[in-house]
């Protein structure tokens, strides 16, 4: 790992543990094991720190789940491939889902909502505003329609980790879940 990914790697660990507010750049400078300066020559402020941190993992998550949509045209079978790549993906990987949770329900989400929201290459708005256009799901906002979608996996995310479940009745909720969210939005 080079030091920006190093610096990355840390940073993710301790806004983890605690918070935005009570991670100083020192201290991830120092477990990181670079100067304070050498953090500031990848990231100016801690406010760009955690806006790449954020971009690192969005895009990160997108690749897993492009990677494994079993189709890409617009259907119920579309959605439903992507409903199960993004849990699984979360499952996978749940400090860095934590992270995205922890981004979301902070003031810097506001910041980056706008530009979330209008990135047309994102897997989940594109499939939303085609299912929209082709009269496949309700004529609601995209923004809302993806709030039903993100609410839906992270209840179930935070369910499947809170108990000791099988993969069999992993898979069993993770359907049956995506079953009540299509009922929500199918038109």
């Amino acid at each position: 790992m080079n030091k920006k990914e190093i610096i990355l790697a840390t940073a993710l660990k301790l806004f983890v543990e605690n918070g935005f507010h009570g991670t100083a750049t020192a201290k991830i400078a120092q477990e990181a094991s670079v100067a304070t300066g050498t953090l500031f020559n990848y990231f100016r402020t801690k406010d760009e720190l955690i806006f790449a941190l954020y971009h690192l993992i969005l895009k990160e998550m997108d690749d897993f789940i492009l990677e494994r949509m079993e189709s890409h045209s617009i259907s119920k079978e579309s959605f439903e491939s992507l409903f199960l790549s993004t849990v699984s993906w979360s499952l996978a990987n749940p400090v860095h889902y934590h992270y995205l949770q922890q981004f979301s329900h902070s003031p810097y989400f506001k910041v980056a909502l706008p530009t979330i929201e209008n990135q047309e290459e994102h897997p989940l708005f594109v499939l939303i505003k085609n299912g929209i256009d082709i009269v496949l799901i309700k004529q609601l906002p995209v923004s809302f329609i993806y709030s039903l979608f993100t609410a839906q996996i992270n209840g179930l995310h935070y369910y499947i980790i809170s108990n000791d479940l099988s993969n069999e009745k992993q898979m069993e909720l993770i359907k049956e879940a995506f079953e009540m969210l299509w009922k929500m939005i199918e038109d």
